[in-house]
């Protein structure tokens, strides 16, 4: 067992731990990346791992946490610049975020167990990465409404389209690339207009702006 670390220590190391596991969670995917590897490049001892995280399964969810927090505290912070087409956010935000993750081999479900992994969370109903992306809908749906459109949205439903974006690019590689990437556009454009609804409101004019 590693040494106990002081709280700066621990902070530090734990980033440290996260940054690194990002990386090799990208290169080598869910069932081969190496707590042996990680804690060599971090520089501490294999043991020092469980005193941040109790096996690798909790380590690389905190991973895919860790990186979705990020992207909505980013969308959050740009979210002035989905103001102009709610429904367009909707639909690039599944579709270009896929098209970047299927590169990824974490999310490569014929190496990586992708879909077996994340069955462990979805089947729960504080499935945390979905709590995440509830939260984002809903706060990005009341900014859109302050903004003057009008907007109906199934947002479970969404959630669920979302869940099956996954699914179909972590499969990608069954599909010729030039022919996923349009499969993949269409199912995204048709399955968000399905669930969500947006509607810009008509500004009414005073009777003096009519005169």
């Amino acid at each position: 067992m590693g040494r106990a670390f002081t709280k700066e220590e621990r902070d530090e190391v734990q980033e440290k731990l996260r940054r690194t596991g990002l990386k090799l969670l990208a290169k080598d995917g869910i069932r081969n990346i190496s707590i042996r590897e990680l804690t060599k490049e971090v520089g501490i001892a294999q043991g020092g791992f469980y005193n941040f995280y109790k096996d690798k399964e909790e380590f690389v969810l905190d991973l895919f946490l860790l990186r979705i927090r990020e992207k909505t505290q980013i969308i959050l912070s740009e979210k002035e610049k989905t103001v102009d087409d709610p429904r367009m956010f909707i639909i690039n935000l599944l579709f270009q975020n896929g098209m970047h993750l299927k590169e990824n081999k974490a999310f490569d479900n014929a190496k990586s167990g992708t879909i077996e992994f994340f069955m462990r969370y979805r089947n729960s109903s504080s499935d945390p990465s979905r709590l995440i992306y509830k939260d984002l809908l809903i706060e990005m749906i009341d900014f859109w409404e302050a903004n003057g459109w009008k907007i109906e949205c199934d947002i479970d439903a969404v959630l669920d389209v979302g869940t099956m974006s996954g699914i179909l690019f972590s499969n990608a590689g069954m599909i010729d690339e030039e022919n996923f990437e349009k499969i993949f556009k269409t199912f995204c454009e048709s399955e968000v207009d399905r669930f969500f609804k947006s509607e810009k409101r008509k500004i009414k004019r005073s009777n003096k702006e009519c005169i």
